[in-house]
């Protein structure tokens, strides 16, 4: 009945005196508990669950023993047990409570990382200690693998190719100078190889040393046997310096070799299989590459000269990427199963680093002091913070319970005039703290919303657990919800992407709006009862209660949860991070889409209004439960439209096409449409406004457009009747752009008003302007330059982009956008020459590329109208002027307002 995450280890030998022998059954029972731990502390916590053999066990008096508490410390590396786990008892049943993993502090939110970011029973990788091979213990691996990463990395990022790195990364660790002793006795092995015979009995002339090591042939299968015991020395020799092995050599370095039958064949491919099929987790670019070796053979005779066998010498070389003996003994829950994770998987979550953003952004949610699945969460300097965020949409501190969003509460209670009053019987009127409302908390989290439920209810309150109320109509509906996986999703989401890190339960509580008052608290058995919230059942242990210091946290970790979207730096950095919605996005968000089916939204350049068309999709499909193939996108350019395919498409979300496409080809599965950019479609295939509104009324769908008559760059009609486009909410808080470029957007919009040379609403585009604002206080540049011309263009771009590359801006930063397509080819063949010639120190291969490419690392040069929809950071904007005069202000204001922080205008 838990809404959590919940592993069944099956029966367990329980109490102290049971457990005092060491049978392989206790030690089975012992480690499968681990794995069961270490899956949940990884994955955001939840319960292990043990059926006790013994059907007289009492926790209270027999504890649960030695050795399993010993497993549990060695699970979060002998930190103390209660820090992370709560015993309860239910019948004969077991049940251990686990808070999430977290690498920061026991405090919410605490500066730094103090452990590693998972937990590991073993990490997989060994080392060379003088002689003595040793593991890397959890704790030291990420300042292990760290140096090892961004070592490797320098020696391939813009550099030769990664077979002759890894050989140059090689060659320069061979040429650590060893001291006098380490280095004649490398020199003395290395001859010993080239005798090619030695006498069985004989002592070699040098010892074991960090670059040596002595092993006699085991007394089972050789083969075997080495296979059984190289790993571990290969792992621990290529993570240090590099050396040899000996096998047939005793400790003291007595020759002992292997039996005369024993073929060099088999001992050679034993070797080379066992090596191979090592893990290497290369950051340096070299997969192809596994671990670096060569096998010797040295031939064993007797007095008499017979064979009598064979040393076998493995020589490993130093590698600069980690070697693994094997995969790491780490675990997370992965779709309700427990899967044990690579080593590059591994090695990718415990390196896991926050990107090296500038002051542009203040992080929300840092990997450095978070749960293990987190990604990391900013917002732009200036914008209102998680924090802030929290105080607007979740107020607490009063000493009653505030009912939140008022919009959405005032909303259900006028639609459902019992709900209010059924709320309040819930809820005693002493409690501290806010009860969160939502149409649906499902779809809020990304899940279909249950059709048969009303709305639901979230309460965060002092000394209670956290409640998800789901109110539905009536009693059959009950047994067929997806209540407690809501409850339950979002307690995972508040751990892995909130980053909420203290003990947390979501406890589900179904209610019947359409009821008497005698069924009211009745609930179907498998639904958890709480018959008052004060005096709940026990379903988690006390310390699972909400503290007054709990309560700012666990709202910040919500706000996150529902405001973050994927940023477009994700596939800048090369890794996926975050953004916050502002306050007026969220707002225009949680309208009820059963009501707001047709809706205009108007937006000023930089609001935002693609992110909104794109996050709206989302709700469409999970209110709705609708297929890719029942929503569509359409967007005016292919760029745009590629965009939103590369980003949608794959979560089989809509289909995207543009405007063209959508007058020639049909749709017969299309339910809901959402228009992006309207203001720039045109009529030349057809009335495309009457035939979207056609498709969408057929099926009562949804149909949302966006648009931004500012941002218009042509004189055409664009289909709409202004008159009519009704209902309306606007967007006009600036967040993409910095304060410089915004007072530049703002004349620019003041010009087009003034100067009425196109047919667009200038009446409601005054209005608009006269809302308008910064939602920032973010500095930027602005730079203009008048007559310029042809080669002089050339330099100056080729001189700025140069510095900009210097100071340490990576070419996806950057875009040169022209007034017309075949402008931005003849540019970008200009350019292309001098650009080359002064980064050449850079090793910058195809710098420039088109707007296709701008998820790759080069500077875009394209026209600004195929630019139309994205950004950059620095937009150069090349004469940007047209044949058609009347539009001149608006291609500028689309140029600039590409840029979040720079602009060239030349």
């Amino acid at each position: 009945n838990y809404a959590d995450v919940m592993v069944h280890v099956g029966k367990v030998v329980l109490g102290e005196s049971f457990r005092k022998n060491t049978s392989s059954k206790l030690k089975r029972q012992v480690r499968n508990l681990s794995i069961a731990v270490c899956a949940l502390l990884n994955s955001g916590g939840g319960i292990v669950r043990m059926e006790s053999e013994c059907r007289n066990y009492r926790f209270q008096n027999h504890a649960v023993g030695n050795d399993i508490e010993t497993s549990l410390r060695n699970c979060i590396d002998g930190k103390k047990i209660c820090e992370y786990f709560t015993w309860m008892q239910q019948e004969s049943n077991l049940l251990l409570f686990v808070k999430t993993w977290s690498c920061g502090g026991l405090e919410q939110g605490s500066a730094e990382a103090t452990k590693a970011r998972l937990c590991s029973l073993s990490t997989g990788l060994f080392y060379r200690s003088g002689t003595s091979v040793l593991p890397v213990k959890s704790s030291e691996a990420p300042f292990f693998l760290r140096p090892k990463e961004s070592s490797a990395k320098c020696h391939n990022e813009n550099g030769p190719s990664p077979k002759r790195a890894w050989q140059s990364y090689c060659g320069r660790t061979n040429e650590t100078p060893l001291n006098i002793q380490e280095h004649d006795i490398q020199k003395a092995a290395a001859r010993f190889i080239r005798r090619g015979k030695v006498q069985s009995g004989e002592v070699l002339d040098f010892t074991e040393t960090t670059h040596i090591e002595f092993k006699q042939y085991g007394t089972e299968t050789i083969s075997e046997y080495i296979k059984k015991n190289l790993p571990r020395y290969v792992s621990a020799f290529a993570n240090t310096e590099g050396g040899y092995l000996f096998f047939g050599v005793d400790n003291n370095g007595k020759v002992t070799a292997t039996h005369s039958n024993m073929k060099k064949e088999v001992l050679e491919e034993a070797v080379a299989q066992t090596i191979s099929s090592m893990s290497v987790c290369h950051s340096c670019g070299s997969e192809a590459l596994g671990v670096q070796f060569q096998t010797h053979f040295v031939d064993v005779c007797d007095q008499a000269g017979c064979l009598q066998g064979y040393v076998c010498a493995v020589h490993i070389e130093q590698s600069c990427c980690p070697v693994f003996h094997g995969d790491p003994e780490s675990w997370m829950v992965v779709d309700g199963k427990i899967e044990r994770l690579k080593a590059g998987k591994w090695v990718e979550l415990m390196t896991a680093a926050d990107p090296g953003l500038s002051d542009q952004f203040t992080t929300q949610l840092s990997l450095a002091n978070g749960p293990p699945l987190i990604k990391p969460v900013y917002c732009k300097a200036g914008l209102q913070c998680a924090a802030e965020l929290q105080e607007h949409l979740y107020p607490v501190g009063s000493d009653k319970i505030k009912w939140m969003p008022g919009t959405i509460c005032t909303d259900l209670f006028s639609d459902y005039p019992r709900l209010e009053d059924l709320m309040r019987k819930q809820i005693p009127e002493d409690t501290k703290g806010v009860l969160i409302f939502s149409r649906s908390w499902a779809v809020d989290i990304g899940l279909e919303k249950n059709q048969d439920v009303v709305c639901d209810a979230l309460l965060v309150a002092e000394k209670e657990y956290p409640v998800l109320f789901t109110v539905v109509t009536g009693a059959s509906c009950v047994t067929s919800g997806n209540w407690r996986e809501t409850a339950r999703a979002l307690k995972q989401k508040l751990v892995n992407d909130g980053g909420y890190t203290s003990r947390l339960c979501v406890i589900p509580q179904i209610l019947q709006l359409n009821c008497t008052e005698d069924e009211m608290g009745i609930e179907e058995n498998d639904v958890p009862q709480q018959e008052s919230l004060c005096d709940s059942t026990c379903l988690y242990p006390k310390s699972y209660l909400l503290t007054s210091r709990d309560i700012p946290s666990f709202l910040q970790a919500l706000v996150i949860v529902v405001l973050s979207f994927k940023s477009y730096l994700s596939d800048h950095l090369g890794c996926e991070i975050f953004n916050l919605l502002t306050l007026r996005q969220y707002q225009l968000l949680s309208k009820n889409l059963h009501k707001a089916r047709k809706q205009f939204v108007l937006g000023l350049p930089g609001t935002g209004k693609t992110i909104m068309a794109l996050k709206i999709i989302e709700r469409i499909k999970n209110t709705f439960h609708c297929s890719a193939a029942e929503i569509l996108y359409i967007c005016e350019n292919q760029p745009l439209r590629d965009f939103v395919s590369s980003n949608f498409g794959q979560n089989e979300m809509c289909q995207a096409v543009t405007r063209v496409a959508f007058m020639k080809r049909n749709f017969p599965h299309v339910k809901h449409i959402v228009v992006d950019e309207a203001q720039n479609f045109r009529l030349d295939e057809g009335h495309w406004y009457q035939r979207a509104r056609s498709i969408v009324k057929k099926t009562n769908g949804i149909f949302w457009v966006f648009l931004d008559f500012f941002q218009t760059t042509h004189p055409y009609d664009c289909g709409l009747d202004f008159s009519k486009m009704y209902p309306q909410e606007w967007l006009t808080k600036m967040v993409r752009n910095a304060k410089e470029i915004y007072d530049i957007m703002s004349g620019l919009m003041q010009k087009i008003l003034k100067k009425r040379n196109i047919n667009i609403p200038y009446e409601l585009l005054q209005e608009l302007l006269d809302k308008a604002g910064c939602a920032h206080s973010l500095p930027g540049c602005f730079f203009m330059e008048e007559n310029i011309k042809g080669d002089q263009l050339v330099e100056y771009v080729t001189k700025h982009c140069k510095s900009y590359l210097e100071q340490g801006y990576p070419l996806r930063d950057i875009a040169i956008l022209c007034s017309r397509q075949d402008a931005a080819e003849n540019f970008r063949l200009a350019l292309q020459p001098k650009l080359r010639q002064q980064i050449r120190k850079c090793r910058v291969r195809n710098a420039l590329g088109v707007v296709e490419d701008v998820s790759k690392d080069v500077i875009v040069v394209d026209s600004i109208r195929r630019f139309s929809g994205l950004e950059r950071r620095i937009v150069f904007v090349i004469h940007p002027y047209t044949l058609q005069e009347q539009i001149t202000d608006n291609l500028v204001l689309c140029a600039v307002s590409r840029a979040n922080t720079q602009v060239h205008l030349l």
